[in-house]
């Protein structure tokens, strides 16, 4: 039985008119999307990281006229109409007054809807329409979720833009190697300004602080506060500006139940929280043994350089950890597996990348070299990990500097951090 006819048929006039309406930008992850198969597309990330803009790309690029629906649940009449009903409502009202034919469904914000795996279940089984989905929790990846569709979904990460794509944003172009010589100037301007502003789409094309301190709050008081039932959102506050105001240092569980006054069970909740609503994520310390690994410190990064400048205590003053930052991102949105190295006589590396079994590249981040101790701590903690691991080349990633060393241990390359980033990303 359909409740709220009329309302729906208004609902679903305005976000399909609003799904080409707007003014988009490509983003880099549109040309990986699986177009074609009968298979669920999950697109899930961080609030306000441009999720929707993609799915409405993806309608630009199907060219699709109007035989699509498209819903953004955050649309407050799902507030009180958050059942599973909902979906298979207004799928049925599409179909009576809108287009017999639909064989597109896209569905933004689906967290919102309890129960929403069997309505699309459902339809997915009955194999008459390719459905994409976004969401912003990473319950949306788990295994829970390929178990409750069957395993019968393909999963992609969408994060804030990359520096290429902050680039594209502001009209400068770096693709190919003659592109990126003629623009070096604006290109390093305009990393100065991507670490400081990040890669939230709207926040990137404005300017504005402002909104990503909108955005974390958001993140808190939707993501987490509301859905979680959190009763001291004091606390969970305070969790989230401590782990932004303390991105790229190691944070144990300890030191936040002490300076939260929180029980080691809801320390553990809190973050594992944040961690789920994609505020922050950690990179553990390295170690043969997953035992040992699974007891050490964990590093914690933020999702977005501007979100953690926006929010923390004078983040930006450290260049360092910013950068670090950066790095973290680039290597997580390529979707490597790192960890953190600590050695011997406390010789460290920013990250190493492990492919399969082995260790293949260790990195250390480093605003500037130009200090003597700071030089030679930072070499000599990349040559650890590289005698450990057996590599025969280690890369430091700076703001601008560019050499090439020989150690005992083999070559250190010594790059500007744009360079390797927009390599990173694609550019030629």
């Amino acid at each position: 039985m359909i409740n709220n006819k009329e309302q729906l048929i208004k609902i679903i006039d305005f976000w399909n008119k609003s799904a080409k309406s707007d003014k988009l930008f490509s983003r880099a992850l549109v040309p990986e999307l699986d177009l074609k198969s009968k298979e669920i597309v999950d697109l899930v990330g961080p609030r306000r990281s441009g999720k929707s803009s993609i799915l409405k790309l993806v309608i630009k690029e199907l060219k699709l006229l109007d035989n699509f629906l498209y819903i953004n649940f955050e649309d407050p009449f799902f507030v009180a109409n958050n059942s599973a009903r909902i979906i298979e409502d207004l799928v049925e009202v599409f179909l009576e007054y809108f287009n017999t034919g639909l064989r597109y469904i896209f569905f933004d914000e689906i967290q919102e809807i309890f129960g929403w795996e069997k309505a699309l279940r459902k339809f997915r089984d009955a194999a008459k329409y390719k459905i994409f989905i976004a969401g912003s929790s990473s319950k949306l990846l788990s295994s829970e979720m390929a178990t409750s569709l069957t395993g019968r979904h393909q999963s992609y990460r969408v994060f804030p833009l990359s520096f290429l794509e902050f680039l594209a944003f502001k009209g400068v172009a770096a693709l190919s190697r003659k592109e990126r010589i003629l623009n070096e100037q604006k290109i390093v301007k305009n990393f100065d300004e991507f670490l400081a502003i990040g890669g939230f789409p709207e926040a990137a094309l404005t300017g504005e602080k402002e909104l990503l301190k909108n955005y974390f709050y958001d993140i808190l008081q939707k993501d987490v506060a509301a859905r979680r039932e959190i009763r001291d959102k004091g606390a969970l506050e305070k969790m989230g500006v401590y782990l932004l105001s303390n991105s790229a240092k190691i944070i144990s569980l300890e030191s936040l139940k002490n300076l939260l006054n929180l029980s080691y069970f809801s320390a553990n909740a809190y973050l594992n929280y944040l961690k789920d609503a994609f505020l922050v994520f950690d990179v553990p310390q390295f170690s043969y043994s997953l035992k040992k690994q699974e007891k050490a410190f964990k590093k914690t990064y933020a999702i977005d350089t501007g979100l953690a400048d926006a929010v923390s205590f004078k983040f930006s003053e450290d260049k360092g950890r910013l950068l670090e930052n950066a790095v973290a991102l680039e290597l997580l949105k390529q979707g490597k597996i790192i960890f953190y190295y600590r050695g011997q006589g406390n010789s460290e590396a920013d990250f190493l990348i492990k492919e399969k079994l082995k260790v293949k590249q260790a990195i250390q981040v480093c605003w500037s070299l130009a200090d003597k101790k700071t030089r030679a701590r930072e070499i000599s903690g990349l040559a650890a990990a590289m005698g450990e691991f057996k590599l025969k080349e280690g890369l430091i990633l700076t703001y601008a500097e560019e050499e090439i060393i020989k150690t005992e241990q083999g070559k250190i390359f010594i790059q500007p951090a744009t360079k390797w980033i927009l390599g990173q990303s694609g550019a030629k």
